[in-house]
């Protein structure tokens, strides 16, 4: 059976959290099958070309990015419990830990970057972040650390390249490659 693939997983609500289930179906099947393939639906929907098809380049940096539980979902009780463990609200959704250090550019005109982690917010349609997840946004930039939002999970992809530095524009293919 074909893994199910983000592009459709995500349109199938089109909710938050489908959005979020979408970004770690692809960046699993970075983690294991390349980054190429990743990017391609093709990948998922056809069972085996995945596998045929990676081509060296797989992003291990992805395997442990995880969710955050940061919000109480459900019943009040569920909410206090979740409270009483730590849960924060206005803490981002999603983390990615891995540090990133950049040289200054512009012969080092502009100062260097460094990153201990990158926080992504994920939001849909026209959710907007709260008072709390833009407070804790400012707090995590100042500790060295990315923390950006992001509408949709093509998007917060996007920004995940961006910061590892691996291509951001990925190209659309209308057929299946040969291996």
């Amino acid at each position: 059976m074909p893994t199910p693939n983000p592009w459709d997983y995500a349109d199938k609500s089109g909710k938050e959290h489908a959005h979020q289930a979408a970004l770690f179906m692809w960046a699993n099947m970075a983690v294991f099958n390349g980054f190429y393939v990743a990017n391609f639906k093709e990948a998922y929907t056809v069972p085996g070309w995945a596998l045929k098809n990676a081509q060296g380049d797989l992003v291990p940096q992805l395997k442990w990015m995880h969710a955050i539980h940061n919000q109480g979902h459900g019943d009040v009780i569920r909410g206090a419990v979740g409270k009483a463990e730590g849960v924060k609200a206005g803490v981002f959704d999603i983390f990615l830990p891995v540090p990133v250090s950049r040289p200054g550019g512009y012969n080092g005109a502009l100062p260097a970057t460094h990153n201990a982690g990158l926080y992504i917010e994920m939001k849909v349609d026209k959710n907007q972040p709260s008072n709390q997840q833009l407070e804790f946004q400012a707090y995590a930039k100042s500790m060295h650390y990315a923390a950006e939002v992001a509408w949709g999970w093509l998007e917060a992809r996007k920004i995940i390249c961006a910061y590892l530095g691996l291509p951001v524009d990925i190209p659309a293919i209308s057929v299946i490659p040969t291996p």
